[in-house]
C-alpha cells in the first residue's frame, strides 16, 4: 500500500508470462493487473492456439503473497512438472503445462499502482477500504458505458445492491430497475416469467402477461444467480439479448426491448463453461465487463462504516432505543469474525446486538463495569483462533497439511494450535 492524498492505494507487484513451447511460442505478456486469464478464446489476457488448451484455461491472481494460480477445470490441465495442479500460490518463477504448450511465470521488479477512487461511496454500496474504492472506480466507468456487466462475488457481498447502484448511476436511472432470480423461480417457470405469455398459451394463462424483460424495457434487468439458470433457457434468452426481441410463449409475433442487462453469480461461470454447465456464447455476451465484489473478510476496514449504517437503518425501523454506534469492545468482536456470510451475515449480527436478542453479550451490559484490557484481548484473540482455524479446515476439506499451508504456517505450529483449542478435523468433518 502507498498513500495517496488522504487515501491508500494498492501498489501490484508485475510478473511476465512467457510461452516457451507450443504454437505460440515466443509470445510474451506483461501482467499489470490483479486478474490475468489464459486460454484460447480471445477474451483472454494471453490467447494461445493449441487445441489442447481450453477457452478459459487457468487464471493468475495477483495475491499479497505471491501468485495464485487456478485451474478452470480446463480439459487437459494444468501441470507443474509430474504434478496436476488446481489451486497453488507461487512466489518464485514456475514452468507451467497447459495441452501441449508450455509457459513460465515470473514475477518482476516493477509496481503498478491500481486505480481506486476517492469515494467512499457508490450509490447504495458503501466502503473506505483499498478493495472497494478500486471496485468504485471500475463502477464509476461501467456506469457511463450501457456494455453487459457480470458481477462475481460470494453470497451475501451485495452483488444486487451494487447491480441497482450501477443503474441508479447510469442514464437510464429513471427507467425500470427489473431483477430475475434464476435460482429461485423453478425451471418451468422461469420461461413465462422472462418472456411472458399468450392468453391459452397454457393451462392457467387466462390473459396476455408481459415477461420481466419487457417490464425492463428501457431500463436494466438483472440476472441474479445466472449460473442456475438451466441449460434449455440459456439459448433462449441469448437470442433474445442479440436480436433484442421477445417472443412470449404461445405467441408469434416478437416484441422489440431496449434494456442494459447486468448478470451475477457467485459460481466462476468460464470453469462451468469447461463443464459443460453454461453456454460459451451466452458467457461472452454478458460478460462484456467482469466486476468481482470483495467478500468481507477482504474488507474488515469496513466494518465499522457498515455498522452504524446498520444500525442508522435500524434506529429509523425501531425507534430512538437503537444506538447510534457499538462499543470499541464490540467492533473489536465483530474484526475478528470469518463472515462466511458476508455483509448479509454482518447487518443480521448488529441488529442482534443492537436488539439484545439472546441477551446480554458482555460484562459492561451486565455489571456496568467494562473488562479488564489483557482480559478482554486475550478472550477475542482465543475466539478468533478458534474460528479462524475452523473455517480454513472447512476451505481446504479439512487437509491439515494444506490447510497449514494455506495459513503460512508449520505443519507442527497448526497442529498444537488445533490441539490447544481441541479442534478435531473429524469431528468437523462430521458435522
Amino acid at each position: 500500500m502507498v498513500a495517496r492524498g488522504d487515501a491508500e492505494v494498492r501498489l501490484l507487484q508485475t510478473c511476465t508470462v512467457e510461452v516457451l513451447s507450443g504454437s505460440s511460442v515466443g509470445k510474451v505478456v506483461q501482467v499489470e493487473k490483479p486478474l490475468f486469464s489464459i486460454g484460447t478464446h480471445e477474451t483472454n489476457d494471453l490467447v494461445l492456439t493449441d487445441d489442447a488448451v481450453s477457452k478459459h484455461h487457468v487464471e493468475v491472481h495477483v495475491v499479497p503473497d505471491g501468485y495464485r494460480i487456478v485451474d478452470l477445470s480446463s480439459s487437459n490441465g494444468t501441470h507443474m512438472g509430474a504434478v496436476k495442479i488446481t489451486d497453488i500460490t507461487i512466489l518464485e518463477p514456475v514452468t507451467l503445462q497447459l495441452g501441449t504448450t508450455t509457459v513460465r511465470i515470473t514475477p518482476a521488479m516493477g509496481e503498478k499502482e491500481v486505480p481506486a477512487s476517492a469515494l467512499v461511496k457508490f450509490g447504495s454500496v458503501l466502503g473506505r477500504s483499498v478493495a472497494m474504492r478500486e471496485l468504485f472506480e471500475q463502477l464509476g466507468a461501467v456506469a457511463k458505458s450501457d456494455c453487459s456487466v457480470l458481477i462475481e462475488g460470494e453470497t451475501g457481498v451485495g452483488k444486487e445492491q451494487v447491480a441497482e447502484s450501477v443503474h441508479q448511476e447510469s442514464a437510464r436511472k429513471d427507467a425500470p430497475f427489473v431483477v430475475v432470480d434464476c435460482g429461485a423461480i423453478a425451471g418451468e417457470l422461469l420461461e413465462s416469467e422472462l418472456f411472458g405469455h399468450s392468453r391459452g398459451a397454457f393451462t392457467g394463462a387466462d390473459a396476455d402477461r408481459k415477461g420481466l424483460l419487457q417490464m425492463a424495457d428501457g431500463g436494466t434487468v438483472f440476472l441474479d444467480e445466472v449460473g442456475e439458470l438451466p441449460v434449455s433457457l440459456q439459448a433462449k434468452l441469448l437470442g433474445v439479448l442479440e436480436r433484442r426481441k421477445v417472443t412470449p410463449i404461445g405467441s408469434s409475433t416478437p416484441r422489440a426491448i431496449d434494456v442494459r442487462v447486468i448478470a451475477a453469480t457467485n459460481r466462476n461461470l468460464a470453469r462451468e463453461v469447461n463443464e459443460g454447465r453454461f453456454r460459451s456464447d451466452l458467457f461472452f455476451r454478458l460478460a462484456v465487463v467482469k466486476l468481482r465484489v470483495p467478500p468481507l473478510r477482504e474488507r474488515l476496514d469496513d466494518i465499522p462504516m457498515l455498522v452504524e449504517h446498520f444500525l442508522d437503518i435500524l434506529k429509523q425501523r425501531e425507534g430512538a432505543h437503537i444506538p447510534s454506534t457499538l462499543a470499541p469492545i464490540e467492533l473489536a468482536r465483530l474484526s475478528a469474525q470469518p463472515w462466511v456470510g458476508n455483509v448479509r451475515e454482518l447487518r443480521n449480527a448488529v441488529e442482534r446486538i443492537a436488539l439484545k436478542i439472546g441477551g446480554p453479550a458482555h460484562n459492561e451490559e451486565t455489571t456496568g463495569r467494562a473488562e479488564p484490557f489483557m482480559k478482554a484481548r486475550d478472550r477475542f484473540v482465543e475466539e478468533f483462533e478458534k474460528r479462524y482455524l475452523t473455517d480454513i479446515l472447512e476451505r481446504a476439506s479439512m487437509n491439515v497439511s494444506e490447510a497449514a499451508r494455506q495459513a503460512g504456517v508449520d505443519r507442527r505450529n497448526f497442529q498444537r494450535l488445533l490441539r490447544r483449542h481441541q479442534i478435531s478435523p473429524r469431528e468437523l468433518k462430521g458435522r
